[in-house]
């Protein structure tokens, strides 16, 4: 990868927005008035002259005793992260089996019935605004679309390269970008993902990776098998990662 891809595919994956979904339901507390009945007493005294018999009528009082429920507030959150059998494995030439070269609009599909509508997509659009100004730096090809899932970015063109043939609108980079949080919770196959440290990339990939720092910042390259592409963005040489590409990427 040259240091032109790299300052480039560093702005692409700054310009990722995370989003956060969070719901909070509160159901009101109710109570049915309840209803009283008193019955009055009744009393009936009958009596005669010489022999005389009297009878009291029973006198009966009825109660009704008023019961009230009383709900608790109900706070329902929703959680975006993935359950554990969905988190998807982010490669050097795929994410989980979903291959740089496959078709755009399958690629798209494939990721939506996992990880559900995107967060934000460009639809096929120049790689250079009405200005001239490259909105993505210098990405191969005429047409350029970019496919958000919070802080996962997808990226897809029509342009020859390493994965896909002239003309074809296929997938061919990704850049998985750490904010405020992990909203996906994804990782490499090794189990390298956002927030995990030098130490435990060197315990991952031992003498396939280097740690770099120049002027572009600091990094990490795992050396994979041409034309795997793995790497990211480090918060200092011996700090966190805070991104992991793959891919081509855009550049000279």
């Amino acid at each position: 990868m040259t240091p032109a891809q790299r300052r480039i595919i560093g702005a692409l994956a700054g310009a990722v927005v995370l989003v956060f979904v969070a719901v909070a339901i509160a159901s009101l507390t109710s109570s049915e008035p309840g209803a009283s009945t008193t019955a009055a007493a009744v009393t009936t005294v009958a009596s005669s002259t010489t022999t005389s018999t009297s009878t009291a009528a029973p006198t009966t009082t009825e109660s009704t005793t008023t019961t009230t429920t009383t709900t608790e507030p109900t706070t329902t959150t929703t959680d975006t992260t993935l359950p554990p059998a969905e988190i998807l494995i982010l490669g050097p030439e795929n994410i989980d089996g979903i291959d740089f070269g496959t078709d755009a609009d399958q690629t798209v599909a494939s990721f939506e019935e996992i990880l559900g509508p995107p967060t934000d997509d460009t639809g096929w659009v120049p790689p250079v605004d009405s200005e001239g100004v490259q909105v993505y730096g210098p990405c191969p090809g005429t047409l350029i679309r970019v496919v958000d899932w919070s802080n996962l970015k997808t990226v897809y063109t029509n342009a020859q390269t390493q994965w896909g043939a002239e003309g074809t609108r296929h997938f061919f980079f990704y850049s998985y970008v750490l904010f405020d949080s992990d909203v996906l919770g994804l990782s490499t196959a090794e189990g390298i993902g956002l927030g995990s440290t030098v130490e435990d990339l060197r315990a991952a990939y031992g003498d396939t990776i280097d740690i770099i720092s120049d002027e572009f910042g600091d990094y990490f390259n795992v050396s994979v098998p041409a034309p795997g592409v793995l790497w990211g963005f480090l918060t200092g040489p011996d700090g966190t990662v805070m991104s992991i590409q793959g891919g081509t990427g855009c550049g000279e």
